[in-house]
């Protein structure tokens, strides 16, 4: 193949790096502005609860309430975690400080890897119990809820390594290569 008016091998053109260093600034950052944006999905979330927390509205009536005209087996389910919410003292800060430095975490590209294996879990835990499952259980449901994006787009962060391009964790792992499994 020619590249530039010069034969290039498939191994030469792959070793070139992607996005080519004369690419425009958001095309070579592209993996920042994801992990930035979605981090600050998150931020407002967590800011939305701790608003919650300030007003002394308990929001584990939501997750009781969410088994209300779902079928059995879901109803069960929800139960089984709304009880979990209303016998953990200080459960509605469990949730915020979660979500704050899932925040946090996302944004400066810290463990990114951790952190998106447990936004993956946290999401689904809140759409299986809060949302249940987004309702699609019934009737003239139309849409399963966002929690299903959130953990692909956590997926995604761990794909395409989010947390090593202008994050601690690229900073990290020039220092200690060990951890290169958690980053």
């Amino acid at each position: 193949m020619k590249l530039g008016g010069k034969m290039t091998s498939r191994v030469n053109r792959s070793s070139k790096s992607f996005p080519p260093e004369e690419a425009g600034l958001i095309r070579r950052n592209w993996r920042v502005g994801l992990r930035l944006i979605f981090g600050l999905f998150w931020a407002a979330d967590a800011y939305l609860k701790w608003s919650l927390i300030a007003q002394g509205i308990d929001y584990r009536d939501l997750v009781s309430s969410a088994a209300e005209g779902q079928p059995s087996t879901v109803a069960s389910w929800i139960r089984f975690w709304a009880d979990i919410a209303n016998s953990t003292p200080g459960f509605p800060y469990v949730v915020a400080v979660a979500e704050t430095l899932i925040a946090i975490f996302i944004i400066v590209g810290l463990f990114t890897k951790l952190t998106s294996l447990a936004g993956i879990v946290f999401s689904f835990l809140i759409w299986s119990t809060a949302e249940a499952f987004g309702g699609v259980f019934t009737q003239g449901a139309t849409d399963i809820g966002t929690a299903p994006l959130y953990m692909a787009m956590f997926a995604g962060l761990i794909v395409v390594r989010a947390g090593m391009q202008q994050g601690l964790d690229g900073l990290i792992l020039r220092r200690h290569p060990r951890l290169r499994l958690v980053l």
